[in-house]
C-alpha cells in the first residue's frame, strides 16, 4: 500500500483540502492500483473488437515524425514490458492488414 501511496503524483491545481481528500482516497483504495503491468489481469470472456464499416479505406502510409532516441528507448521499454506481461503479443509484419 505504501509503495502506491508514495508514487501517486498530485497536480498543482488541487486546493490543499482537495489534495488531502485525494490522499485519503488513494490510501484507502491503494489495493486497486497495479504496481506493474504484470499485475493487470485480463477480464475473462472479453473480446476486443473493432467496428469498422465495410468499404472503409485506410491510408497505407504512416505520416509520423521520427522519434527521438529518448522517446524510442521509452517506447521500446514499454513494448517489452507489455510483451513480458502478456498484454500484447508479437505480430509479424506480413500478418498486419493495415496500419494507419
Amino acid at each position: 500500500v505504501m509503495w502506491i501511496v508514495k508514487r501517486v503524483q498530485y497536480g498543482p491545481d488541487l486546493t490543499p483540502e482537495e489534495r488531502e481528500k485525494v490522499k485519503v482516497l488513494v490510501s484507502k483504495f491503494a489495493d486497486i492500483f497495479a504496481c506493474s503491468l504484470g499485475e493487470v489481469l485480463p477480464v475473462p470472456g472479453t473480446i476486443h473488437r473493432l467496428d469498422i464499416p465495410d468499404g472503409t479505406t485506410f491510408n497505407l502510409r504512416v505520416h509520423q515524425w521520427p522519434l527521438t532516441p529518448l522517446q524510442l528507448q521509452f517506447l521500446h521499454g514499454k513494448v517489452d514490458e507489455m510483451l513480458e506481461a502478456g498484454i500484447i503479443e508479437h505480430m509479424p509484419p506480413e500478418a498486419v492488414k493495415c496500419c494507419a
